[in-house]
């Protein structure tokens, strides 16, 4: 009888893929413009990034960086709500602003001939925003509301609850980058308009187009709506990744839950570290796929949990490496002596080339979907601006993770995953899982409120 692994379709080698050719050049006032002109595209993406992420923010003012953001698609100076929606329809754009740790962005996609006119309306929501104080108080409740809702869902509360222990007290990596009640609620829209005032300036923004358009119709349109923005602010805050303290168990307790949310990790890397592509290996073997060791072990063979994953976020400073389930309550303890049992195994085996194998294959395999769209190429760009990756970082990203080889996952694991660093966090029903928590010896044990 012929085994199913020996009917299994083999994957055959990647189809070749080069990233599209882009150029890049700098207005007088500081603004960096990159061009990926795709003439076959029937649409084009606009980006505008600026240094307006949660990392610019004082922390008594956390939460600006991310209600500045949404204010801005609530009207201009010149076009209240309704009058700022009524714009984008007639000219069948979508236009979105959001921000994360390390920048703001404002951006659109429309088609080609539509271009100047949503550069011409990006500009002035950015440059001119309306900040309209009933859309405050309307947005920051929306916020107020969502951070309650979080802290409802078992798996949002352990992220949350996992930052807040990993880093030391007071690092803004402690918190989510959108802010917390105490903060937000004390927010006040002079508040944001200080952080625009500070923060919405050219001389260290990029904007990023994608897709079709005209070279020289849209630089000129790029000149026209944004070469008279003007002001300088100040360098790009650093923020120390400071680890909360040795090795340590912390229960939040949730009474009544019938599932335990467990996290395992650490304080990981940020962008620039030259183990950037064997960290994201080790990672993905982990718990990237889903065959991964975690999901293999806790959900395949244990039966423990729907699903078991890890993740590596590097930011411009270190961002956390973790290791997450859900699990039964009642098998709390053997799914963290699990988890860290594959941990270990990282650290002491080096990892069989056929499982490194597939990884490599996976990774490499669907890289070229995140292309497909002129957004995700607009996209692609960004941590090349943002943190000043090399421009062949993409032409040569299937090369560097063809060249990780099992000695360096291993390496990378010695390294990155350190035992007695580990923070090991669960969120359930204290009652049920507290004592033995206590008698796993995982480490000192503290108890702490959500």
């Amino acid at each position: 009888m012929t085994s199913s692994a020996a009917l299994r379709p083999q994957p055959t080698q990647p189809r070749p893929y080069h990233f599209p050719p882009f150029e890049r050049t700098q207005l007088t006032n500081g603004l960096t413009v990159w061009l990926l002109a795709l003439p076959e595209r029937e649409v084009a993406n606009v980006h505008l990034l600026v240094d307006a992420g949660a990392a610019s923010e004082e922390e008594a003012h956390g939460g600006e960086a991310a209600l500045t953001a949404r204010l801005l698609v609530t009207g201009t100076r010149r076009l209240d709500a309704a009058a700022f929606a009524e714009a984008t329809e007639r000219l069948g754009i979508e236009v979105s602003s959001e921000s994360s740790w390390d920048f703001a962005r404002a951006a659109f996609q429309a088609l080609p001939r539509y271009v100047d006119e949503g550069l011409a309306l990006l500009a002035e929501m950015v440059r001119e925003p309306r900040f309209d104080a009933s859309e405050f108080d309307r947005l920051r409740s929306e916020r107020l509301a969502d951070i309650m809702q979080a802290r409802a869902d078992p798996s949002r509360l352990a992220d949350e609850m996992f930052l807040r222990h990993a880093y030391a007290s007071g690092s803004p990596y402690g918190r989510l980058s959108a802010g917390v009640p105490e903060t937000v609620g004390a927010l006040t829209l002079d508040d944001v308009k200080a952080f625009h005032r500070a923060s919405y300036l050219p001389s260290s923004a990029h904007l990023i187009i994608a897709g079709g358009f005209d070279r020289d119709d849209v630089l000129r349109a790029v000149e026209d709506r944004l070469g008279d923005w003007s002001g300088e602010g100040q360098p790009h805050r650093d923020i120390a990744a400071t680890p909360a303290g040795p090795r340590r168990v912390v229960l939040v307790d949730r009474p009544g839950s019938v599932q335990t949310e467990i996290r395992v990790g650490l304080i990981g890397i940020d962008r620039h570290d030259p183990r950037f592509f064997p960290a994201t290996v080790m990672t993905t073997l982990l718990g990237g796929v889903f065959g991964s060791r975690l999901n293999i072990r806790l959900r395949e063979e244990l039966g423990y949990t729907y699903g078991a994953h890890a993740a590596l976020d590097p930011r411009r400073s270190a961002g956390p490496l973790v290791a997450r389930a859900g699990v039964h309550t009642e098998v709390t303890v053997p799914a963290i002596t699990e988890t860290l049992s594959e941990l270990d195994k990282l650290r002491i085996e080096v990892p069989p080339e056929d499982q490194l194998r597939t990884v490599k294959d996976f990774l490499i395999g669907v890289f070229p979907l995140r292309f497909e769209t002129t957004g995700g190429l607009s996209a692609a760009l960004e941590p090349l601006a943002i943190y000043g990756l090399p421009d062949d970082w993409w032409s040569n990203y299937r090369d560097n993770l063809e060249a990780v080889t099992a000695d360096a996952v291993h390496r990378s694991a010695m390294e990155l995953l350190r035992p007695d660093d580990y923070l090991i966090l669960a969120v359930g029903d204290a009652a049920r899982v507290g004592n033995e928590l206590a008698a796993a010896n995982f480490g000192p044990l503290e108890r702490a409120a959500d």
